[in-house]
């Protein structure tokens, strides 16, 4: 410790310097001295790495105490000892209230020297075990929440958010492997202009094309210092930035995604730059960014693999539910369909992309409560008898039912599917739900899925003709189908956006 320890004696007294450089020296730490305040700042200025700083309370120009306060502008984290000869509890009061840790008294004996050192460097360590308990805290904080995030851009988002503030950059960008291995795009931004955003870079060229082909991290403290980079660098105008990658961590798990294309050992890249104040980026801000990005690409690989297996789930359901359909020509098809319609009207009246992506979930699976149906009843050739119209009545709460053990199916995709036979005026099944009951995203598919229905040939009756359909949604618009929803429906059908 004391060898790395680096002092800053202040005093226009060249008898005081030399005497507390031989107490230091003899100690084994390294000291610096001034004559007065400005030559200590330029000091401090030029050697940023002094961790006791001892001045004098009396001198001309600028005394010590004002000293301390400019010196901990320039490094906060020095520990001020002041010496004086007239001490009073004025003095002592503003010596602390300027950060000054201890005083000594002149004239001072050696041991006092020792002990202000001392204690100095015990608080110094003390503050030093701190920040890095913190900075452990906050990483292990931030590595818990990128764990519990299941959405690909959520992920990013908050992993680009994370990053920036720990190293305080204002701007920075996550960019992702292309689906063919050969390029990166933007993923998500924060203060990069749109026309950079929708950059895409080839795999080798440009700083994150060279950082994501060798999987080296690079740190550039100013690039006017590297006339390689700022070749390479796409006009950036920052000269010190951060490009990390993000590295796959179980490369033979994640198989091919094109087939012939070996993929590239990175996810993707992770870029900061403009650091806050115009200062450099440091070492320790790329062993920071660094370990974000370890947990991030671990991350995202789960999110991926996640979703991958929500996929085949989710393919096996829905090749399930038109299996049901294949046993009746009548309806066939309708579940895509179905579908189709919703997304398209939740399109046209602005609902945000996860209410959209419920409703093309669903709706593909709305039906697959009729396993539970007899198919003699699916099929029969006229209208069902009250038993089997009951049992058909049925199939919204085995489709419930069925889908509930599904783990990624959330309780909005449950309630579109259990309620896509509901009304608004509460004479629907299975639950008499009306009104505000219904979730909009319910109320679309009680609309899309009567109008097929309406379209559809059925073994008992020829489908009806696009005006019949129009009259009789307009028609129960208020009873059967929530009014807004019948309006924009039946818009994008008069338009020719929906065609049976």
């Amino acid at each position: 410790m004391a060898e790395e320890t680096r002092i800053l004696v202040v005093d226009d007294e060249i008898v005081i310097r030399a005497l507390l450089v031989d107490v230091l020296v003899e100690e084994g730490y390294s000291v610096e001295t001034a004559g007065n305040a400005k030559a200590a700042l330029d000091l401090l200025q030029a050697q940023n790495n002094f961790i006791i700083l001892f001045t004098d309370i009396m001198m001309p120009e600028m005394n010590g105490i004002e000293l301390i306060r400019e010196a901990r502008k320039i490094c906060p984290a020095i520990i001020p000892i002041v010496m004086t000869g007239f001490a009073t509890l004025e003095t002592a009061r503003a010596a602390v209230k300027e950060g000054a840790y201890d005083y000594v008294l002149k004239p001072f004996s050696i041991s006092e020297i020792k002990v202000a050192v001392s204690n100095a460097l015990e608080r110094h360590r003390l503050a030093n075990e701190n920040a890095r308990l913190l900075e452990i805290t906050e990483l292990f904080n931030i590595s818990e929440a990128i764990a519990s995030i299941h959405n690909e851009r959520q992920l990013l988002r908050f992993v680009l958010s994370a990053a920036m503030e720990r190293v305080g950059a204002s701007r920075g960008s996550i960019m992702v492997t292309t689906q063919d291995g050969r390029a990166l795009e933007v993923a998500v931004s924060v203060g990069i202009p749109e026309e950079d955003a929708k950059t895409v870079v080839e795999m080798g060229t440009g700083i994150s094309g060279w950082v994501a082909q060798h999987a080296r991290p690079l740190l550039i403290e100013n690039i006017r210092q590297n006339p390689g980079i700022i070749e390479v660098s796409r006009r950036l105008r920052d000269p010190s930035f951060i490009s990390v990658p993000l590295e796959h961590k179980h490369p033979s798990s994640l198989g091919e995604r094109m087939p012939g294309v070996e993929m590239p050992r990175v996810l993707g890249v992770i870029n900061v730059n403009e650091k806050k104040g115009g200062a450099q980026f440091s070492e320790g801000d790329l062993k920071i960014l660094s370990i974000v990005a370890n947990h991030a690409a671990a991350a995202l690989e789960n999110v991926r693999l996640l979703n991958d297996v929500q996929d085949a789930h989710l393919a096996t359901l829905q090749s399930m539910a038109l299996l049901l359909e294949a046993k009746d020509a009548y309806t066939h098809g309708h579940s895509e369909r179905v579908r189709d319609y919703s997304v398209l009207t939740s399109q046209k009246m602005g609902l945000s992309q996860s209410q959209t992506e419920i409703l093309r979930v669903a709706a593909a699976l709305h039906d697959v409560g009729k396993i539970g149906v007899k198919d003699a009843i699916l099929t029969k050739c006229g209208p069902p008898t009250p038993e089997e119209w009951a049992m058909i009545r049925r199939h919204p709460k085995l489709g419930y039912d069925v889908l509930s053990h599904v783990p990624h199916l959330t309780k909005e995709h449950l309630q579109v599917v259990r309620g896509h036979h509901e009304r608004i005026d509460g004479s629907g099944y299975p639950d008499g739900l009306q009104g505000d009951q219904l979730s909009v995203v319910t109320q679309i598919i009680v609309v899309a899925d009567s109008y097929d229905a309406m379209a559809s040939d059925r073994a008992y009756r020829p489908a009806l003709t696009q005006d019949k359909i129009i009259e009789q949604i307009r028609r129960f618009a208020g009873s059967q189908f929530d009014p807004h929803v019948a309006t924009v429906f039946l818009d994008l059908v008069e338009r020719g956006a929906l065609r049976p």
